[in-house]
């Protein structure tokens, strides 16, 4: 003896899939696609203000070395990729695609500027290296003026 399952099975001779009776209206799907972006536009606003004045040296004093890399910027901006991922799962999950599909567009560019942030951050840590004069101070102290190395320059007499 069978026992009926206690979920809802779609019939197949309907052709219908079991969410399709929830089709949202087109145009609302859009409009909650975009009212969303809008608000996570303005959360990453805030976090972007609030990380810049975090950033303001209030005492005024120079460091003599370069800053070590601050990952707060990438991390803030990775999380709030990381939840409208989440979002457009769930959009796009509760058949509301187009609202899902603008998520999906709005994590990817979110991602991008998160990654130039901490690429710009990592510059900023690592600045590259003075490049090395082209003379030897220590045996014959003058520069070499034909573009050579010190061992050029030293053997020239001058």
């Amino acid at each position: 003896m069978t026992r009926p399952s206690a979920y809802r099975q779609s019939d197949p001779a309907s052709g219908r899939r079991p969410y399709e009776s929830r089709a949202v209206n087109g145009c609302l799907d859009v409009v909650l696609g975009v009212l969303l972006a809008l608000l996570e536009g303005l959360i990453c606003a805030v976090a972007t203000i609030r990380l810049a004045f975090s950033r303001t040296d209030p005492d005024g004093s120079e460091a003599t070395g370069p800053p070590p890399m601050d990952w707060t910027p990438v991390l803030v901006f990775g999380s709030i990729t990381a939840v409208i991922c989440l979002i457009a799962v769930v959009l796009i999950r509760s058949n509301w695609p187009w609202a899902g599909a603008l998520q999906v567009l709005a994590a990817l560019a979110l991602c991008v500027v998160t990654v130039q942030v901490g690429h710009e951050d990592y510059r900023r840590s690592h600045p590259a290296p003075a490049p090395a004069p082209s003379y030897d101070p220590g045996r014959t102290g003058h520069q070499c003026l034909s573009g050579g190395d010190s061992r050029e320059c030293r053997d020239s007499g001058s």
